[in-house]
């Protein structure tokens, strides 16, 4: 409750602006006055430094208007991880007071495993391995001791990157496949260099092996093509140029087959232009699939 008020302070702010305390107050009531709870100025002033320390930001007054404010919120929204914590505590919150509507929402859950999610995060703040009981898809469960880098959550599930003592190399660990995952007393020292921003800069999703890195060129359909302009397959994307038929976009990055299967996904909205072994990769599997209806 304490962390959803702040949350939901911070999302008002962003909205509006500037807001006078009556003003926030009124918008509390309107907004949960199922809730039972009135937002006096000694409240609204705990949550507004709870809030504070949250996201680490200022909620300052002009003194000349009496408008609370938040200072340079374009950091706020440069973080995402600020980002996905107010759009899905929001969405939660809403969700949560509109039950008698359950019928009428329609979700998509994750593949689980978010259990593990509180010890893992434990474990990379105080730098400390995590024990791993992990089951793969395609051998038994083993144990493993692996350095927690960061986590990443990509298509509906949590992953864990960090590198394998055991195995002796960076390793991808998907959440709903452990066992169980324990803060070990040994410690790592983390750089740098394993940060995602480092380690995942030139991937599409959660795969990072020795596919070069590569100027991938990219025609879509008008049609999609919007869609793609507004939603970028990743952020080295630039729009080349535009016809009242396409768009054409170039990104650097790594060919990877989770970013081949997306691709695949578009269908014939898309042609690859370039690079040339990535055409070729996409005729032999278009070829492929057109046997299997042969």
């Amino acid at each position: 409750m304490k962390n959803r008020i702040s949350i939901w302070l911070v999302s008002l702010l962003l909205r509006r602006k500037r807001a006078r305390l009556a003003e926030i107050q009124d918008a509390w009531q309107e907004y949960s006055g199922e809730y039972g709870m009135e937002l006096h100025r000694n409240t609204f002033m705990k949550y507004k430094r709870m809030a504070e320390e949250m996201f680490d930001i200022n909620i300052e007054c002009d003194r000349r208007t009496n408008e609370y404010y938040i200072d340079s919120p374009e950091m706020l929204n440069r973080s995402a991880l600020n980002q996905w914590l107010i759009q899905t505590a929001s969405s939660s919150d809403v969700i949560a007071r509109r039950k008698k509507l359950a019928d009428r929402i329609v979700l998509e859950t994750t593949f689980g495993g978010e259990e593990h999610l509180d010890a893992i995060t434990e474990a990379m703040m105080k730098n400390k391995c995590i024990t791993l009981v992990y089951h793969s898809y395609w051998a038994e469960a083993h144990t493993f001791t692996v350095e927690p880098y960061f986590v990443k959550f990509f298509k509906q599930r949590w992953y864990l990157v960090g590198f394998c003592r055991e195995r002796e190399g960076l390793r991808v660990y998907s959440f709903d496949r452990m066992g169980s995952a324990e803060v070990s007393r040994e410690g790592f020292k983390m750089q740098s260099g394993k940060l995602p921003q480092v380690l995942f800069d030139d991937t599409y999703g959660i795969i990072r092996d020795d596919t070069p890195v590569e100027d991938v060129v990219l025609r879509f359909n008008l049609q999609q093509g919007n869609y793609i302009k507004t939603r970028p397959l990743h952020h080295s994307q630039v729009l080349m140029s535009q016809d009242e038929l396409s768009m054409t976009f170039r990104m650097r990055l790594r060919p990877t087959l989770d970013f081949v299967q997306e691709l695949l996904s578009y269908g014939s909205a898309l042609k690859i232009l370039a690079p040339d072994f990535l055409i070729d990769k996409m005729r032999g599997i278009v070829r492929d699939m057109y046997r299997q209806y042969e």
